[in-house]
């Protein structure tokens, strides 16, 4: 398995994407007493802060394991943290790689240029065709978000993108 240890910071025009642990605990936690929306697959992080450390720490082993990448997302003007982006699927023989994402509900519109980075991330870095994302349940303005980044609806709940390296 290949090493992840390069592939941080991933920068877009108005965000960083780094290591979780680059984001302190309290700003996660901060995130997730508003409502949010995540994917399936998206770790479910707890409330209390020792367990949410505890957690940020398994998701990093995931990534130096090089079972997943996970990404704290911050705005690069300001430092905020507006939330994470993982990619996985890194199996044998595993053509479709997932992409999965805790965001807050409130201005998620600009989440959709950090989509597109972590898309074009995976087409030009990783041996998948495509990416899919699944989504608890049906929602509208995640919809709207991935078919703007090229995602087309496989079902209800599920998109897919095919993947082309530039």
């Amino acid at each position: 398995m290949a090493s992840f240890e390069k592939f941080h910071p991933v920068l877009t025009a108005h965000y960083t994407l780094d290591w979780l642990t680059q984001t302190p605990v309290k700003h996660v936690d901060e995130l997730l007493s508003k409502p949010y929306f995540s994917t399936v697959a998206a770790e479910k992080m707890p409330a209390e802060i020792l367990e949410t450390v505890r957690d940020i720490n398994h998701i990093m082993q995931k990534v130096m394991n090089g079972h997943e990448l996970t990404w704290g997302v911050t705005d690069s003007a300001t430092g905020d943290f507006k939330g994470i982006i993982t990619i996985s699927g890194f199996e044998p023989n595993q053509t479709t790689g997932s992409l999965d994402f805790t965001l807050p509900q409130e201005n998620i519109g600009s989440f959709s240029e950090v989509i597109d980075r972590a898309v074009k991330f995976a087409a030009d870095h990783f041996n998948f065709s495509k990416l899919a994302v699944r989504l608890p349940q049906p929602s509208t303005a995640i919809a709207k978000i991935l078919e703007d980044t090229r995602f087309q609806q496989v079902n209800a709940t599920t998109f897919e993108v095919q993947l082309i390296p530039d």
